[in-house]
Formats: structure tokens, C-alpha cells, sequence
């Protein structure tokens, strides 16, 4: 097995198709920014055969760059002039001017600026390479060889050094001669990156180098930059992150110790557009808007297609380039551990032993399992660990060998068959037999059962079908198992352990059948589309929202007459065991923090339990609507009453925070406001978590990432001062109608909220006064040392800055100013368990449970 390893491309074909298919499986989407312009067969019909004249390019990046491409790439090599045969016959006339009697000077200064205007004209090149430089983000593509060991030093023009990055020394692959653009696009585009890519022994190219070394310098992949330039990171901020990533400003490229990059092989790269249909103005500006453009050809017979699975599926290299930004942009690249093949040796000596001392030692039926077993998850492994950890680790050898290894075995040991069966039909049945063990270590069950229930009852099927039931057993399948045992029975009446396993089976089944039963009888206790009529002592009235996991209901106190708005989750429906102890447990944490709050800005909790499968708070039932509807720009408030709301917001916050109580998902939606009472009140503290060291675990982010402070999003100790961005953001927000901060992807939005300065208000408000637009800056800080450091502060500059107010400030509580840096540090970098879970994803649609009269 090693020789043929070594000497042949077996093995390694048949792990390249198990890669092809775990790259090609999954949910995984393309970037949605990503949009090709292709060079297809209606623009070819439109615009005449291939090569059009440069000027044709020209005008389509004119176009694309009036419409807001974030960033356009062109795949086409530019590698030759395009000169026109008039444009020779011009400049001869010209060099005759020059010899021309000094009499004719007068004539010759008038022919010469003729020919002035004709060159212009016909010098396509010249026109391509002002709309590249006019556009300022147009990157070109060079054709970059890989040089074999011993190669000289490849030399690389001047204007390929400008996008060019350190030199990467060992950490590439050198590079080879290249084939660049024309001096002048060159100088004019963003920058020039290479197109390569690496085969595999099939041919395909499943790999790219986002760095080759050449001439002193990294030159990047075309992929690379155009995914740096998309999130706006300079080369300065294109760094090595240890031998296997490359960061991208606050993104990690994950790649091998050579640079390379496998990336994702997306079902559908890109929204793709015709590059005649662009040019011609039939699609909408908004289309491009903020996009990553491709433009290449797709149509055949003008570019060379790339293998990039199998040798089988050929793809135009723009789509290649579009799979390659996706992956960079989204993370979803895989690679290849150094520690991979150590590994894969290792088990190669540990099949070894087991072949020569351990599968002797078994009976045959005991050996086969065993085998069988291995295999199966040394291929689950493999296929596993490629697709939850996109690490492409190399088991199909130990595989093979363990399979050629049984064969071997199989073939040498001994035969015993219990009955003389015809050749042919021994050989049937032992085929029936190998499917179904081999349907069984798939998870098929019952059709491993239909296979082996055909083959006469000698022990070794009986043997496998009693670990066939067992595996029934361990799905919770027990009426199969049952079935299984009872087949076994009627060969085999004797079985004493298939008889005891059969009463076990039927036992089971009996109480899985109760345990159904009573569950269904609690979900009906409280059935969907109905209401209870008692939640504790509350008698409900009607119901006022619902969500994804939650109701709120409008119920009354039958003792004192109070209505109040009941919160109501069927936590049974939604998790079980352990996790619906902890959601039981954070669900009335939520109530305890939220019930210490006592102050005339904050929703007020009066009581919770749990009865009939239901989990509820009854709180404090408004008037009034949240600010959403003002945070948009066609409805913003007048500018005092701003201030004045988010001041009294201040002040909630400041109470909360002397509390030990962080809000943490501060945003119009959680701030309600009656117009005809003047009441401000914060809603939701249902995510506060308490801030003691006795009760609380460092790192648990919660929130909406467009209002989350830069400490909350990178996992740093979380203290009041996040609540007091995410007011500056809302402030932002209720005075413009629009976020300080927004990006096109999470990925995008996290980079902005990190690096990026807030704008100033009065960018999009000039008449706010300059005293409102410092605050608004100085609340948005990146350092929280910066920031405001209690709401007191805030709120009082929020007075001052106004010219009509209502109210004044609290002094019910304490006046003490918080010290969160005497117990914080906000450098220091802690990870979050569930970062992925509350932040990358989409949260659940919120329910407004203070809204009194909504149906």
C-alpha cells in the first residue's frame, strides 16, 4: 500500500474526490457584494468578434465607476498595444512636419494640432488608461509562472512593486517569468495581481498562491487585493499572522506554509451580468453600487477554461476569481496541516499492529465488525474534520490498508460454512451479507435489515444481526429492534440473550410510547394559536405580541386591579435536559436583574414563574411607542425633544450601571416614548447580565452588532461604557435617520466599528450646534477611557447642550462616579464561547412587550 501510495495517484485521487465533494457540499453562499460583468455570447453577437477595441473597456469602466463600484477587476491581459494602422501613417506625417522650411510654420503648427486630435482618437490605449486611472480602483491581471527549484530569479516591472507586499521570504512559493500589462494601464491601475493557479496531480486547480516571491518582494494574488481593497485595508495592513494566516486589517486568511490558499467551490459564485447589457446602460446603478466587480470572459473559445474539480468541471477563470474572494472574504478556505501527514504515518503503523497482532486473535465475524468499524471512521473523520474544521487531513491510506489488509486476511484464513452450499450461492449470500454490514456502518438500518434477513441463519449472521438491533437500540428505534430479535427467535428459539434483549426492547418501547404521550398532553396543556387564562395570579385579557420563542400577553392582577403586560416562553418546546435546566436558570436570572431596577426611566418587573411548560414575567404595562419609527429620516423628532429623551436615557443607564447592571442592546427599539405624557422608559434589561464577580463569567457577548462598542465585538471585558456607545449611536441615529457605521457584510460592518472614525453629525445636519456634535463624538470613542465613563456625564451635557428642555436631573442616586478601570482592562483579550451564536448571526425578530393595545 505504501509503494502504491508513493509510486502512483490512487490514493490521492480518491481523497481529492472526497474534497471535491465536501467543497462543493454545505449551505455555504458566495459573497453576495461579489457581481461578475461577463464577456459573454450576447455581448460577442452585440459587440462585434473578440478582440473589441480598447476603448470599448474604457467606457464600461466609465460606467461602472459613475455607478459606485466599490471594486472593479479586470481579468483580461492587457499584455500588447492596440495600435491603429491610421495612428502610424499620423505620426509619420508628423515626423515629415518637423523637417518642414521655417516659411511653412504657420502651417505646420496648424496641421500639428490636427494631428494632435486624431492621435487622441485613435490612441485606444491611451483612452483605457485614463478611465482606469479616472476610476482609481481598477486592478489588472499578470500571468505569474511558478518557478521549479533552481530557477533564476524572475525581474517584475516597476509599477507591479507598488501593489507588491514584503518580501515573504521561505513562507512562498518563487515565482517564475511573468506576462504584465502595458506599462501605461499598468501605472494607471490599483494595482496588478497574478492569476495563477496550482494542479494537482489530476490536473485541476484546486489552489491558488496569494503570494509569490520575486524580486525582493510578495506579489499578491489578484484575489487578495481585490478583497483588502473591498474592505478597505491598505498593503500596510496585509501582514503574516504566524506561518498559516495572512490578516487582512481585523480578518484572518487561513493558508499553508507556502502562501497557498484552497478556497470554497461555491454552487453559484456570483450574480453574473452582461457585459454588453452593463455597458449599454440596461442594468440599474443600484446593481453595482458598493459591488466587487469582475469583468472577464465567460463565452468560449476567448479565454482558457480552469479545472477545478476532478479534472471535470471547467469554469472561466473569472468565476475561478470570484470563488477565490469569496472564500478570502468569508474565511472559507481550507488547508492542509503541517501535523497531517505525521499523523497520517502514525496511523498507518497503528493499522499495521492491528492487522498483525489483533485481527488474527478475533473470530471472523468479531474481525469483520472491528475492521469495518475503523474504516468507517477514519473516512468519517477525515470527511468531518474537512467540513466542521476545513482541515484537509490525509486518511485515505490508512483506509485502504486497513480494507486490503481484512481482504488479505479473509482470503488466507480458513473456511468453516455451516451448510454445503453451492458455490454460486454461498458467494450470493456472502454478498448480501457485506452490503448489509456495509449499509449498517452507513446508518442505514433498515436496509441493512432487508439484506441480511435473506441469508440463512448461520451464527455469524446472527451475530450480526444482534449488533444490527443493538444499533437500533442506541437510535431509540426500539420496535425495530424488537422485530430484529424476534427474526432471530424463529431461527434460534434457544437464544437466551436475543430473548432477554427482546423483553428490554419491548419495555422500552412501552415507555418511550408513555413519555410521547405525556409531552403531548403538556403541549396541549397550552395549545399554539390559544391562550392560558391564568398565569399565576394574573387573569389574561388578550394577547399583545408574538415572537420566535415568546408570547406577551395583557393580563390583570385579580387582588389590587393592576394591568400588566406578561412575557411568556414555552421553554419545553424549544430545548430539553440540561439546556432547558439553563434556559430555566437564565430565564429567571433575567427577571432578577432586570427586578433590582427601580427607577422612573426603566420598565418596572413586578413578578415571574413557571407553570403549565410556560416561563413568564409579568412587568410594567405603557403607553407609548418605541423610537424606531423616529430613527428613520422622514420622521426624526424636533432636536430638543432628542435630547431630552436620550438624556433621561442617561440617566436610567447610570442607575442601572450603580447597580452592577449592564443593559448591553441599547437601541431605539428598547426605548419607549409617550408623546402625550412625555415618559421616556428602557425596555428589555431580559439580556442584562449582573456584573458581579460572584455571579458572573467574563465574556459573554449579547446584543446588535451596529450599536456594540469596538471592546464588546473583540471580547474584551464588557462594562457600562458599552451601553453608553450604543446610546451615542442611537443619539446618532435619532438625530439622522441613519447608523454612524455600516458595512455591506458583518465581516465588513465589525472592520468599520474597529477602525473607522464615526462621521460628524453635522455631515449630515449642518445646523446641529458644534457642542451637540461633540458629544455625539466623544460617546462614540473607540477607547472606552475616551468615552463618557458614567451616564450622569452624559446626561449633563446633554442639558447643556439644549435650548428647551423639560425635567432635570436625579439626585435619588448616587453621585459617586464609577471606576471601571480599577477592574477592567481593556486589553486584555478574552474569546467568547458564544460569540458566533449572538453576534454573526441573524438575532430573532424582537417582540415589543410594553406597547399597551397592540393586537
Amino acid at each position: 500500500m505504501v509503494a502504491l501510495y508513493l509510486a502512483t495517484d490512487v490514493v490521492q485521487g480518491l481523497e481529492r474526490r472526497l474534497y471535491d465533494g465536501v467543497a462543493a457540499s454545505g449551505s455555504r453562499q458566495a459573497l453576495p457584494e461579489v457581481v461578475i460583468v461577463a464577456i459573454d455570447e450576447h455581448s460577442l453577437a452585440s459587440l462585434g468578434p473578440w478582440p473589441w477595441p480598447r476603448d470599448v473597456h474604457a467606457q464600461l469602466i466609465d460606467r461602472l465607476a459613475a455607478a459606485g463600484a466599490k471594486t472593479i477587476v479586470h481579468t483580461t491581459l492587457f499584455d500588447g498595444p492596440q495600435t491603429d494602422r491610421g495612428l502610424v501613417y499620423l505620426r509619420q506625417i508628423r515626423s515629415m512636419l518637423g523637417a518642414a522650411p521655417p516659411e511653412a510654420a504657420a502651417l505646420s503648427g496648424l496641421i500639428g494640432r490636427t494631428l494632435d486630435e486624431a492621435e487622441s482618437a485613435l490612441d485606444a490605449d491611451g483612452r483605457l488608461a485614463a478611465s482606469i486611472q479616472r476610476a482609481g480602483n481598477v486592478f489588472l491581471a499578470s500571468r505569474q509562472a511558478v518557478a521549479g527549484a533552481g530557477s533564476a530569479a524572475a525581474r517584475v516591472p516597476s509599477f507591479v512593486h507598488r501593489s507588491a507586499l514584503a518580501d515573504p521570504g521561505e513562507h512562498a512559493l518563487p515565482a517564475g517569468p511573468g506576462v504584465y500589462p502595458l506599462a501605461a494601464l499598468g501605472q494607471a491601475a490599483a494595482g496588478v495581481g497574478h492569476l495563477q493557479g496550482l494542479a494537482d496531480g489530476d490536473g485541476a486547480m484546486r489552489r491558488v498562491p496569494l503570494l509569490l516571491r520575486s524580486d525582493g518582494a510578495g506579489l499578491p494574488a489578484l484575489a487578495l487585493l481585490a478583497a483588502a481593497h473591498s474592505l478597505h485595508v491598505g498593503k500596510a495592513e496585509v501582514q503574516p499572522a504566524g506561518e498559516h494566516a495572512l490578516r487582512l486589517g481585523g480578518l484572518l486568511v487561513a493558508m499553508n506554509s507556502k502562501a497557498v490558499l484552497r478556497p470554497h467551490h461555491y454552487p453559484a459564485p456570483a450574480t453574473m451580468l452582461s457585459f454588453h447589457d452593463v455597458l449599454s446602460g440596461k442594468v440599474a446603478a443600484a446593481r453595482l453600487q458598493n459591488r466587487i466587480v469582475l469583468i472577464g470572459a465567460t463565452a468560449a473559445g476567448v479565454q482558457p477554461p480552469v479545472h477545478v474539480t476532478g479534472g471535470q468541471e471547467a469554469q472561466p477563470p473569472v468565476q475561478w476569481l470570484a470563488q477565490q474572494v469569496s472564500s478570502i472574504r468569508q474565511g472559507h478556505g481550507y488547508t492542509e496541516p503541517a501535523w497531517g501527514m505525521p499523523v497520517m504515518w502514525l496511523l498507518l503503523v497503528g493499522v499495521a499492529l492491528y492487522l498483525v497482532l489483533g485481527l488474527p486473535r478475533m473470530a471472523p465475524r468479531v474481525g469483520v465488525g472491528v475492521t469495518l468499524a475503523l474504516a468507517c471512521a477514519l473516512a468519517a473523520l477525515q470527511w468531518l474534520w474537512l467540513q466542521e474544521v476545513s482541515q484537509w487531513l490525509h486518511l485515505g491510506l490508512p483506509v485502504l490498508a486497513l480494507m486490503a489488509g481484512w481482504l488479505v486476511h479473509a482470503a488466507s484464513a480458513p473456511r468453516h460454512d455451516a451448510e454445503a452450499l453451492p458455490e454460486g450461492e454461498r458467494s450470493a449470500h456472502e454478498a448480501d451479507r457485506m452490503m448489509g454490514l456495509a449499509l449498517q456502518g452507513q446508518g442505514q438500518l433498515d436496509m441493512a435489515y432487508e439484506r441480511l434477513r435473506r441469508i440463512p441463519m448461520e451464527p455469524q449472521v446472527q451475530d450480526n444481526l444482534m449488533h444490527l438491533a443493538q444499533d437500533f437500540e442506541r437510535k431509540h428505534q426500539y420496535d425495530r429492534a424488537r422485530m430484529v430479535y424476534e427474526h432471530i427467535l424463529r431461527h434460534d428459539p434457544e437464544n437466551k440473550e436475543a430473548r432477554s434483549r427482546r423483553k428490554r426492547a419491548r419495555q422500552l418501547s412501552e415507555v418511550a410510547a408513555q413519555a410521547g404521550a405525556t409531552a403531548a398532553a403538556e403541549a396541549a396543556a397550552v395549545p399554539s394559536g390559544t391562550q392560558p387564562v391564568l398565569l399565576g395570579r394574573y387573569q389574561i385579557e388578550k394577547e399583545l405580541g408574538r415572537g420566535a420563542m415568546g408570547v406577551v400577553y395583557q393580563g390583570r392582577d385579580p387582588k389590587i386591579g393592576r394591568v400588566v403586560a406578561i412575557k411568556a416562553l414555552a421553554l419545553g418546546q424549544e430545548f430539553d435536559g440540561s439546556a432547558l435546566v439553563d434556559a430555566r436558570a437564565r430565564f429567571f436570572r433575567e427577571a432578577e436583574s432586570a427586578g433590582r431596577l427601580q427607577h422612573q426611566n426603566i420598565v418596572t418587573i413586578y413578578d415571574a414563574g413557571d407553570e403549565n411548560g410556560l416561563a413568564w414575567i409579568a412587568m410594567e404595562l405603557l403607553k407609548g411607542q418605541d423610537l424606531t419609527g423616529a430613527a428613520t429620516p422622514d420622521h426624526l423628532l424636533p432636536v430638543e425633544q432628542v435630547v431630552s429623551i436620550v438624556a433621561r436615557v442617561a440617566d436610567a443607564l447610570d442607575y442601572a450601571h450603580q447597580q452592577n447592571v449592564v443593559h448591553r442592546d441599547i437601541k431605539p427599539a428598547n426605548i419607549m416614548f409617550d408623546a402625550s405624557a412625555d415618559a421616556v422608559k428602557v425596555s428589555d434589561f431580559g439580556i442584562a447580565r449582573i456584573t458581579d464577580s460572584s455571579k458572573t463569567r467574563t465574556g459573554l457577548v449579547l446584543g446588535t452588532p451596529s450599536f456594540m462598542a469596538p471592546e464588546q465585538l473583540a471580547g474584551h471585558r464588557v462594562d457600562g461604557r458599552c451601553d453608553l456607545y450604543a446610546l451615542g449611536v442611537t443619539l446618532f441615529q435619532l438625530l439622522t435617520g441613519s447608523l454612524p457605521l455600516r458595512g455591506a457584510s458583518m465581516s465588513e460592518l465589525m472592520h468599520n466599528i474597529a477602525h473607522m472614525q464615526a462621521p460628524d453629525v453635522r455631515q449630515l445636519r449642518p445646523e446641529l450646534s458644534p457642542e451637540l456634535a461633540r458629544i455625539v463624538a466623544q460617546a462614540l470613542r473607540k477607547n472606552p477611557q475616551d468615552r463618557y465613563q458614567t451616564g450622569r456625564q452624559f446626561a449633563a451635557d446633554l442639558r447643556s447642550a439644549g435650548s428647551v428642555l423639560q425635567g432635570g436631573v436625579d439626585e435619588s442616586y448616587s453621585a459617586l462616579a464609577l471606576d471601571y478601570d480599577a477592574h477592567s482592562d481593556i486589553k486584555e483579550h478574552q474569546k467568547m464561547a458564544d460569540f458566533q451564536e449572538t453576534v454573526m448571526q441573524d438575532p430573532a425578530p424582537p417582540v415589543s412587550v410594553t406597547r399597551q393595545g397592540a393586537q
